[in-house]
């Protein structure tokens, strides 16, 4: 495949969008209700960490945490438990080692649930066994209706893509995938060159590909999905520094995203308002962060900027309207 095999058949327009435009047009998370409990807020479920790889499903953890999920739980490797527990207690954290184990932990918690799989999952057989377990319960099981696939799971998705023994379809369910440029080549079967040749057709294409949104990672990242009414939309987030050219930011996006998304469905928002929102979060606690240098700028540095930049600062009436409304054109 070349890259003209992907461009749209129609010009798309491209919204430029960043932290300081959502502010504007209240599009934060609203305050809570005085009332509110965890419940309320979602429950982001990490899959990842196998041997090697402990520290990015500990990440995306922490940051589904600090971006306001009401429960987070991790399915890792055993031997990681301890480390887990120790660095940050409040993460519910699951020793897995195989599909059967993994069924009891995906299955819990049917409402508001997001399945955050893929950082630091591998691509050997452990990984290859957590994913098709994964796809099976996402076509089978009620519970398992909203995921956030980044790194190795979208790495195994391009090279086993029946992994399921049926082609992937995620129309029916609430999925954002995480690609960059490298990960976005393969999964069009297109190198990574080709992607940044023209990024644009390269995000529309995997939307349609996949039925679901993407965030296109890289300088300017795009966010690309379809809203409520299926109209196809294109956002270009103008946030962001090289700074964040360093291990784990990724993964970071990934906790921030499945904690979004998860408290987007409780407030009965697309997944294209979750992925604007998650995207110019990340980038701007970043640049928040980057303050006193990029060189150097570790991931595990955004999460104290990450609260203060998720939330609205004032009481926002119809916050669902307006995001919806931003999604359809009405506010760029």
């Amino acid at each position: 495949m070349t890259l003209p095999q992907i461009k749209p058949t129609t010009t798309q327009k491209v919204s430029d969008i960043s932290w300081q435009i959502l502010q504007q047009n209240n599009q934060l998370l609203p305050l809570r209700a005085l009332d509110s409990h965890k419940g309320d807020h979602g429950h982001v479920q990490v899959i990842g960490g196998d041997y090697g790889y402990a520290g990015a499903a500990l990440m995306a953890s922490q940051a589904a945490l600090v971006s306001g999920a009401g429960l987070v739980s991790c399915a890792t490797r055993p031997e990681h438990i301890g480390a887990y527990i120790s660095r940050c207690p409040e993460i519910m954290a699951a020793g897995i080692n195989s599909g059967l184990e993994l069924l009891p932990f995906i299955k819990d918690q049917p409402h508001n649930k997001v399945l955050v799989v893929g950082p630091g999952l591998g691509k050997q057989a452990y990984g290859q066994l957590l994913l098709q377990t994964v796809f099976q319960q996402l076509q089978l099981s009620p519970s398992v209706q909203a995921m956030v696939l980044d790194a190795d799971g979208l790495n195994l998705l391009a090279a086993k893509p029946l992994i399921t023994g049926s082609a992937i379809d995620f129309s029916k369910h609430e999925v954002i995938i995480t690609p960059h440029p490298a990960e976005a080549g393969r999964l069009l079967n297109i190198s990574a060159a080709e992607v940044q040749a023209d990024r644009i057709a390269a995000a529309e294409a995997l939307v349609e590909k996949f039925s679901c949104t993407v965030i296109l990672k890289g300088q300017y990242s795009l966010i690309a999905g379809k809203n409520s009414q299926g109209e196809l939309h294109i956002y270009r987030c103008l946030d962001g520094n090289p700074g964040m050219a360093s291990g784990g930011m990724g993964d970071i996006l990934s906790g921030i995203t499945g904690a979004v998304l998860a408290q987007f469905i409780a407030l009965g928002l697309s997944p294209l308002s979750a992925a604007k929102l998650a995207c110019c979060v990340h980038s701007k606690a970043a640049d928040d962060a980057a303050q006193d240098g990029e060189v150097g700028l570790l991931a595990t540095d955004l999460l104290p900027y990450i609260r203060r930049s998720i939330q609205a600062h004032a009481v926002v009436e119809g916050i669902a309207l307006s995001a919806e409304a931003n999604d359809a054109g009405r506010v760029e």
